[in-house]
């Protein structure tokens, strides 16, 4: 007998050979890109807005010293 009988039906080794076996193609899954953002442009933007805050801050302290 077989090491598997609940999968093989109670056959012979002998027999379960000679039965064709038709497994299932796997699909393959398609991930969806996503609308993300570039690393590159979130670098960007946050220099951009560290660079605003930056001459906010010196014109600030320029009206300071007036």
């Amino acid at each position: 007998m077989s090491e598997e009988p609940h999968l093989k039906a109670y056959l012979c080794d002998e027999c379960w050979k000679t039965i064709p076996h038709y497994k299932p193609q796997k699909r393959k899954k398609q991930m969806k890109s996503k609308g993300t953002i570039p690393a590159e442009a979130w670098i960007l933007f946050y220099m951009t807005i560290g660079s605003l805050m930056l001459i906010w801050a010196l014109f600030n302290i320029m009206l300071n010293e007036l």
